[in-house]
């Protein structure tokens, strides 16, 4: 059994957002793809994406998800649409945890990004030695991944959902606060994407 305190660290930086907008936000809507090449279980991945989704709505950001395990996703994604993709590393597993959950591809240049990845082993490695549920911690990290991609940048905030380093106690506290968007990051995606 480990005895350390296990920490996760997400690749970036520091995050410097602009401030925040008036009181009553506009809602805005945002359309995902998921492709479970990691065959994770329709329960799973439905309670994960219902989890995703609620970190985000906070915010005002509404998900629209379009599960490629249930349908078909033969045409191309738009060109609006995020990517999300489960897939396993090839990482033993005493490895696994101390690895990012998931990344997010992200071009600097045109500040812009459609793809995340999330490894489900390493989620599942992290659920288990938290002593939490694999479904929200999985779709916690779908939630933080879709932040980047939705504020297009690497970078982290020291607090809230978007901060680089999860440790198992915080996962296992599972303060709100944690898991939610900070209202400067919340304004910034609303201002990119109307």
């Amino acid at each position: 059994m480990f005895t350390r305190q296990l920490m996760l660290v997400f690749a970036g930086g520091l995050l410097v957002a602009p401030v925040a907008d008036a009181a009553s936000p506009a809602r805005v809507a945002v359309s995902a793809r998921l492709y479970n090449t990691a065959r994770v279980p329709a329960t799973v991945t439905e309670t994960a994406l219902g989890v995703a989704s609620r970190a985000l709505v906070a915010a005002h950001i509404d998900v629209a998800w379009l599960n490629c395990a249930a349908v078909s996703c033969d045409d191309p994604p738009g060109a609006q649409e995020l990517v999300v993709r489960l897939v396993r590393s090839k990482d033993s597993p005493e490895a696994a945890l101390s690895l990012m959950l998931g990344y997010a591809s992200i071009d600097r240049r045109e500040r812009s990004g459609v793809l995340a990845t999330l490894y489900v082993d390493r989620v599942e490695r992290m659920a288990e030695f938290s002593a939490v549920d694999t479904a929200s911690l999985l779709g916690l990290a779908i939630a933080h991944e879709l932040g980047h991609l939705l504020l297009a940048t690497h970078a982290h905030s020291a607090t809230g959902l978007m901060r680089a380093t999860w440790s198992s106690s915080d996962i296992r506290r599972n303060d709100g606060g944690d898991w939610v968007l900070t209202p400067k990051e919340a304004a910034a995606i609303r201002r990119r994407l109307q």
